[in-house]
């Protein structure tokens, strides 16, 4: 099987044997792929430089096994010549991506909507003004991820009966079927489950300009992809602690 010149951004990086990597890669036509790329690290090696996170590349790629021998790469200038430069904080988010897609996403499973989602996000994050956070950003990629996934829920409607979410109601998150209206007395900030429908109409309309309303798509996302992660942690979070 041979793969010329395709799209692709290095996910993940490591050493292999002496003088190589090993590479998770992301693509539109093939999705995630893990390739060998052989006597990279050599001192004289011109594909170095290139195969670090967040570059826009061309690859090709041979092989029959799931490991592919990658035969040739370059920069994919058309895109953006100087690649996606995040620094800071932009930097951290696009490495918790980055550790999601690798965790979550299956191998030689085409999703281009997710290729091109991810490719808004990175132009996006590299594009931030000081001062302003990638959250907003992050919460759309995780919707993005679930749906491609098969977990998205809907925002706008109650699970099971499909009528439409009300502001001034309450519900459940139910992880396996959605939200379902609740008449709980109890007050939603201390009752991690339950959540405002105004709040989830906030966030299907990805309305963020309410602080609470993010920091309630935060903690639904977090609770929609915990049985997907496991209990291994991500380690790109560390990142966002103080003193990480």
């Amino acid at each position: 099987m041979r793969i010329e010149f395709q799209p692709a951004y290095v996910l993940h990086a490591r050493p292999y044997r002496d003088t190589s990597l090993l590479l998770d890669l992301l693509t539109p036509d093939y999705g995630r792929l893990g390739a060998v790329a052989k006597g990279v690290r050599r001192g004289k090696s011109q594909r170095r430089p290139l195969l670090n996170p967040f570059q826009p590349l061309l690859v090709s790629l041979s092989g029959n096994s799931a490991l592919k021998t990658l035969t040739a790469v370059e920069a994919e200038v058309e895109v953006n010549s100087a690649g996606h430069r995040l620094q800071g904080v932009a930097l951290y988010s696009g490495f918790y991506v980055n550790e999601l897609l690798v965790r979550l996403l299956g191998e030689n499973d085409p999703e281009p909507a997710l290729f091109d989602g991810y490719r808004w996000t990175l132009t996006t994050l590299a594009s931030l003004e000081p001062g302003q956070s990638p959250e907003p950003l992050l919460r759309q990629f995780e919707w993005r991820l679930l749906d491609t996934l098969g977990y998205g829920v809907s925002f706008t409607e109650e699970a099971e009966t499909g009528a439409a979410i009300r502001a001034d109601a309450l519900y459940r998150f139910d992880p396996e079927a959605g939200f379902v209206p609740t008449y709980s007395s109890r007050p939603p900030q201390g009752t991690p489950s339950l959540f405002q429908g105004r709040d989830l109409l906030k966030c299907a309309e990805t309305d963020f300009s309410n602080p609470d309303v993010l920091a309630v798509a935060k903690r639904l996302n977090r609770q929609m992809l915990q049985p997907l992660l496991g209990s291994r942690p991500l380690k790109s979070r560390e990142f966002f602690r103080p003193g990480g």
